[in-house]
């Protein structure tokens, strides 16, 4: 069999995990020190990259109008991607952001900042990536030249739609991430000074617009292309994910989040989020076409918000959900996500998928394995390598 390089309508990611400190599962989730760890946040993760898997499985041709087929549109359209974009936005804010200035303070300055961040990163996809070119060399693919190359390890192939999905197809995105890390402290700043982070998406979004009118016109390579593309595979166009996630950040560290009586947050969540993305599948088999306005508004703006509604019940309720994304199992694939993510798709896993038989259970768990090996022989050692002085975990009680 072969395992598809790109995704049937909308590319995923799995940005890398940010740093915490712990908090014991059961912990009251009310008023909390920034950099707390919340390890329902770290397995869901998991959840998030399982919806990648399956977003980009291979469910072979279009079965007949009918349940096979409202299903299989369903799964097409399973989106991982605005659940790591909130938690990016969510421990960004949560661990930087000074809430007695309102500004963005990093411990240990500027430098200590950047350097963390694209530890998190660059590593391990740097090595990725020069494997899969080697990959691509050794195949005599049209991909295999040294401009492809210099794009995909500058993370500057995120801003041509022609060349996005070159390399490791799915790492596009982390481009839209690097962008909001160098961001941050920019937009935090501007809302130190008035500027509510509910306006910041709309000047963002104007910006990208302004670009797009500018650079489209070019026509270089897909630099800023179309509306579609700078709405859909730029920072600009996703980022109401990270404004809610900072948003929910300022009102957990405060306090006002409050304490429900029931998980109705976490079942409005899940229940959101599954209605959003049966909307979505419903718009494709409608219209055929990822770029519908129906489709962009559902995945910026409905996917988000059924993603920040999930991540409130979260932090202030008690749920058998919570207690399972924090258990012991959950940790251990949320920390290995990242990993998972450059690995279950494109030319590397060939490796893995080429040798199995075409049960999707099957290949999940090699994946998980092969990513959970990855991550504890390759990733940690060079994040550890590669980062700045550690900051002592805070333990909240």
């Amino acid at each position: 069999m072969t395992f598809c390089l790109l995704p049937p309508f909308y590319p995923q990611t799995m940005p890398a995990a940010e740093p915490s400190a712990s908090v014991a599962p059961g912990a009251p989730l009310g008023r909390q020190q920034s950099g707390g760890y919340l390890p329902a946040l770290t397995g869901l993760r998991a959840i998030a990259a399982w919806l990648v898997f399956f977003n980009h499985y291979p469910l072979g041709p279009l079965p007949p109008p009918g349940s096979a087929r409202a299903f299989q549109y369903f799964v097409d359209e399973s989106h991982g991607l605005p659940l790591l974009l909130l938690l990016s936005g969510f421990l960004i804010a949560l661990r930087y952001d000074n809430a007695s200035t309102g500004s963005f303070s990093p411990r240990g300055g500027w430098k200590s900042y950047l350097q963390n961040r694209l530890a998190r990163v660059y590593p391990l996809y740097a090595l990725l990536t020069l494997a899969t070119f080697g990959l691509l060399w050794h195949w005599r693919s049209p991909q295999a030249t040294p401009a492809h190359l210099l794009l995909n390890l500058s993370l500057l192939r995120g801003f041509f739609d022609e060349y996005k999905f070159t390399g490791i197809g799915q790492a596009w995105s982390l481009t839209l991430l690097e962008c909001f890390y160098l961001a941050a402290p920019l937009l935090m700043a501007l809302r130190a000074r008035g500027v509510a982070l509910w306006l910041q998406p709309l000047l963002l979004l104007a910006m990208g617009a302004g670009l797009v009118a500018l650079l489209a016109p070019l026509n270089w390579h897909g630099l800023f292309g179309s509306y579609p593309f700078m709405l859909s595979y730029t920072f600009l166009g996703h980022s109401m994910e990270f404004f809610i996630g900072a948003w929910l950040a300022g009102r957990y560290r405060s306090g006002r989040l409050g304490s429900p009586s029931g998980p109705w947050r976490t079942i409005g969540g899940v229940a959101l989020w599954v209605a959003v993305t049966a909307g979505l599948g419903l718009t494709q088999a409608q219209f055929h076409n990822p770029d519908h306005p129906l489709t962009l508004v559902l995945n910026l703006v409905g996917l988000p918000a059924a993603g920040g509604l999930l991540f409130a019940g979260l932090l202030s309720e008690v749920s058998w959900f919570r207690h399972l994304l924090s258990s012991s199992l959950f940790q251990k694939l949320g920390r290995s996500s990242y990993a998972f993510y450059l690995l279950h798709a494109g030319p590397l896993a060939f490796w893995v998928y080429d040798w199995l038989p075409g049960i999707w259970w099957l290949q999940l768990m090699a994946v998980q394995a092969v990513s959970y090996g990855t991550y504890q022989v390759v990733e940690a050692p060079l994040q550890r390598l590669f980062s700045a002085r550690k900051l002592k975990p805070l333990h909240v009680a």
